[in-house]
């Protein structure tokens, strides 16, 4: 007698495909030049049910790009990891930024919005997500961090803000008065972790 084999996991993705066919489509038409990463079993990590990988938007919101933007920040949007995890869309994917390095210092403290491990603090609250939210809301606070991270290694900020420049203008006159100095934005990404790029 032929002993059972033990079923293999069983991914967001096969549970839920209109969901992905949902994110696929939004995620595209936001942020073209993410990459979709496959579930990878092998991983055996966070990494496991997969995500997506590469570059935000620079500026994707509606309202005009402040002057200074790319003085600020560069010519090239926030450069991110996104991995989702076995609840999804019952729990919001984590956000990884890549291009830009948070310090251990930074991590520990809320004003940065960066999580210990590196994640992004995207959400005001745990209810602040909700499953039939897209996914690029997120994607759009993770574009605006990227901004307030930049005025904050500047001293423009103190802390950042509550509902993120993605809604609140009020820091967006700041950008126009930075030209490049000692904030450089890191030319080679750093990435964390076992990211599979297709």
């Amino acid at each position: 007698m032929t002993k059972p084999q033990a079923a293999g996991p069983i991914f967001w993705q096969d549970a839920e495909p209109t969901r992905l066919q949902r994110d696929l489509k939004e995620v595209a038409e936001f942020a073209p030049h993410l990459l979709y990463q496959e579930p990878h079993p092998s991983d055996g990590g966070e990494h496991i049910h997969g995500g997506w990988f590469g570059e935000l938007p620079l500026w994707p919101f509606d309202r005009p790009e402040p002057e200074g933007l790319k003085e600020l920040v560069g010519s090239n949007g926030l450069t991110v990891a996104v991995m989702y995890s076995a609840a999804h869309p019952m729990v919001p994917p984590t956000i990884f930024p890549v291009s830009v390095e948070p310090t251990p210092h930074e991590e520990t403290q809320a004003a940065w919005h960066v999580a210990p491990g590196g994640s992004l603090c995207l959400l005001q609250s745990d209810g602040g997500w909700h499953p039939e939210a897209s996914i690029t809301e997120l994607l759009a606070k993770a574009a605006g961090w990227h901004v307030e991270y930049a005025l904050m290694k500047r001293g423009l900020m103190q802390e950042m803000s509550v509902r993120g420049i993605v809604t609140d203008s009020s820091f967006d006159h700041h950008v126009a008065e930075c030209t490049r100095g000692d904030y450089e934005v890191p030319e080679s990404p750093v990435i964390r972790g076992p990211i599979v790029t297709n």
